[in-house]
């Protein structure tokens, strides 16, 4: 089975996104010009107007349209769901992390982890938590497992920076009021 060349075109582009965006831009038209449902081409496309040009709405309609083209579309989910996130729309972001989850070989690991991010920026850490030790078991390499492990980490710093503290008397001022309280009983005594 051949490559098609809309596909030829795409990692044409992927491979020279970041070093030579005309070279990328060029390679992506190329590819939706031979397929315009071609969703690895429309995913770039989404990612590079959410994450390079930070146009959230332009990448918002790239990514609807890969859904509509093919909701099996494994690779679209994540970065959907980043950009939503980046652009404040928690609620459209959940509705896209509840649906993508039910999808045969999605990374539910890397989908777990922004539901985690969704619970940090509500404030709900220990959710967050729980969403890491849950991506934790879809996780099949160490790079991301030592990932996931300092994001678990970082979430118990913000649950301990958002608990008030209480003050721990130290040990001198302990001994220095069993001392005062003791000679205050013995002078109540007489």
């Amino acid at each position: 089975m051949a490559l098609q060349i809309a596909d030829k075109y795409y990692l044409k582009a992927k491979d020279s996104v970041c070093y030579d965006w005309e070279e990328a831009c060029d390679s992506l038209n190329y590819a939706i010009s031979y397929d315009e449902a071609h969703c690895p081409s429309l995913t770039l496309l989404g990612i590079i107007y959410a994450k390079y040009l930070h146009n959230l709405e332009e990448a918002f309609m790239y990514f609807d349209k890969v859904i509509e083209t093919d909701s099996n579309y494994i690779e679209v989910y994540p970065e959907y769901i980043k950009a939503l996130i980046w652009a404040d729309e928690l609620e459209r972001a959940q509705k896209i992390i509840d649906f993508s989850l039910k999808i045969k070989a999605i990374d539910k690991a890397m989908v777990l982890w922004n539901q985690a991010i969704i619970y940090e920026i509500k404030e709900a850490y220990k959710d967050g938590i729980k969403s890491i030790k849950e991506a934790k078991k879809f996780t099949y390499n160490d790079g991301y497992r030592s990932f996931l492990n300092n994001e678990k980490t970082r979430l118990k710093n913000k649950i301990e920076e958002a608990s008030p503290k209480k003050k721990k008397k130290s040990k001198k001022k302990k001994k220095k009021e069993a001392k005062t309280s003791k000679t205050d009983s013995k002078k109540s005594k007489k």
